[in-house]
């Protein structure tokens, strides 16, 4: 089952209507969103509308603040079980709440929502303990909705159970004794079962960011206390292990990207231990918010690889991370979405993602020279950096990456050679010649306040330059790889 479409109306940052089209197969969803944007309110219609039934949510407490009560709204999420069955669109409004459906109820336990705060979760839980204890917030958020393997109910329920029995007042009550230890025999050895069953989870995952790190969760078990008439031993605490080193408040000692990396594996590896659901959906917000480009790479290998059967829908503010994206997960819906106001609110303007060249163009028919030359040159960028990646051409050194011009990609390509000191790459002269005309003044960033008078023509001409230098690229990387 996959999510085909989602449609919005008055919902949050959302004012007015909205729409997302997904296709018949119900593609994964790539956003790139500046701040202000309704980004996290996008994650918050699925996560919500997921949970509105279990959670018995109001969808007037989200409703945009900007419109008056009587102007409706909605959360309409559509569904296909394949691109040839028919579509169900179910609504969540103030007039309809159609989410009691067992299809989205069970993809309720999933949990597939991950955000940065969510993380922080993990590893600064209490930092003035010597310890980090997950106990709670296992058994309330994360591991919520998961079974106990030896009774098939949920450890959370059992939990609620064991701590709303009556501790008996003595030993001398044998059967309140015997059943309450019962309740924690069967817990015990459940919540043991389970956190094993979680260390290997997070063990697979952690493994992609090559660090020499080891997690481990100690569970003694829980006790009674009949002295003090309480329990004890209602504790998960965090091991952390750094080339074999024990650091009991990882926080102190690790640094912020492999802190990030256990918490992203712990939240990820409770996913594959959580009940499965046929409406399987993982969504992201900027969980690696911060972190230098090196440390968000193993997120794209993860997803690729340990998460394919789920639909993922994939958020971040970084431009520079969502171009990486988008050339790991080319077959991904893209979507952009602007801060935009009006006269007395805010809008978000969601912006389909056409190729840079096709936007371009788009442009130009509507006589925007400017916007026309600023997605042109974009378009230019984007290919010879991915070029250079798919070829593997190195780059002239900068301390800081973000330092990189645009002629560092380019002069890399036109300057390599092959040992007899010919051009490795099959480019044509004429291409190569036309390509630094256009950059002098066409897709020059200078020169974008006099592009109000340029012939069109000319523009035109850039334009079909750039799409052959596209297509000569490609069928560079297309030779190499036959």
């Amino acid at each position: 089952m996959r999510i085909t479409q989602i449609a919005l109306k008055n919902f949050r940052a959302f004012y007015g209507e909205h729409q997302i089209d997904l296709g018949k197969k119900g593609r994964n969803l790539l956003i790139y969103g500046e701040n202000g944007s309704g980004k996290s309110s996008l994650l918050k219609a699925i996560e919500l509308f997921i949970d509105s039934h279990v959670r018995d949510l109001k969808f007037t407490d989200h409703r945009n603040l900007f419109v008056a009560d009587d102007d409706g709204g909605y959360v309409k999420i559509s569904m296909r079980s394949s691109k040839n069955a028919p579509e169900t669109t179910y609504e969540w409004s103030a007039l309809s709440r159609e989410t009691d459906e067992p299809l989205i109820i069970d993809a309720s336990k999933i949990r597939g929502s991950l955000d940065y705060k969510s993380l922080l979760e993990i590893y600064f839980l209490h930092p003035r303990d010597f310890e980090v204890d997950l106990f709670k917030l296992f058994l309330n958020t994360i591991l919520v909705n998961v079974q106990n393997p030896l009774t098939f109910n949920l450890l959370s329920d059992e939990w609620n159970q064991i701590e709303n029995h009556r501790i008996p007042r003595s030993e001398k009550h044998i059967n309140k004794i015997r059943e309450l230890q019962e309740l924690l025999n069967l817990f015990n050895n459940g919540m043991s079962a389970m956190l094993l069953q979680l260390t290997s989870e997070v063990a697979n995952i952690l493994k992609y960011f090559n660090y020499p790190l080891n997690i481990d969760f100690e569970f003694l078990g829980v006790i009674v206390d009949f002295e003090n008439k309480c329990l004890r031993g209602n504790r998960i605490i965090l091991k952390t292990k750094f080339l074999d080193v024990n650091f009991p408040l990882a926080h102190q000692f690790l640094n912020e990207a492999k802190l990030s990396a256990i918490a992203v594996s712990i939240y990820l590896a409770a996913l594959r231990i959580n009940p499965t659901n046929e409406l399987k959906v993982l969504v992201l917000d900027d969980v690696l918010i911060g972190l230098d480009m090196s440390n968000r790479l193993p997120i794209i290998d993860i997803l690729k690889e340990e998460f394919s059967n789920y639909q993922t829908f994939l958020m971040t503010y970084d431009k520079e991370w969502y171009e990486i994206l988008k050339r790991h997960f080319p077959s991904w819906k893209q979507v952009e979405l602007y801060a935009g106001h009006g006269a007395d609110y805010e809008i978000p303007i969601l912006v389909e993602n056409k190729k840079y060249l096709e936007k371009a163009q788009t442009y130009l028919d509507n006589h925007d020279h400017k916007a026309a030359a600023v997605y042109l040159r974009t378009a230019f960028e984007v290919k010879i950096k991915w070029f250079c990646e798919e070829m593997s051409i190195p780059i002239k050194y900068r301390e800081r990456s973000k330092d990189l011009d645009t002629n560092d990609f380019w002069e890399a390509i036109c300057n390599a050679r092959n040992p007899d000191r010919t051009p490795k790459y099959n480019i044509s002269e004429f291409l190569i010649f036309d390509i630094k005309l256009y950059r002098t003044f066409i897709m020059n960033p200078l020169s974008h306040a006099n592009l109000a008078i340029a012939p069109t023509g000319e523009i035109q001409a850039a334009i079909d330059t750039v799409k052959e230098l596209e297509e000569a690229l490609e069928a560079i990387v297309k030779n190499s790889k036959a």
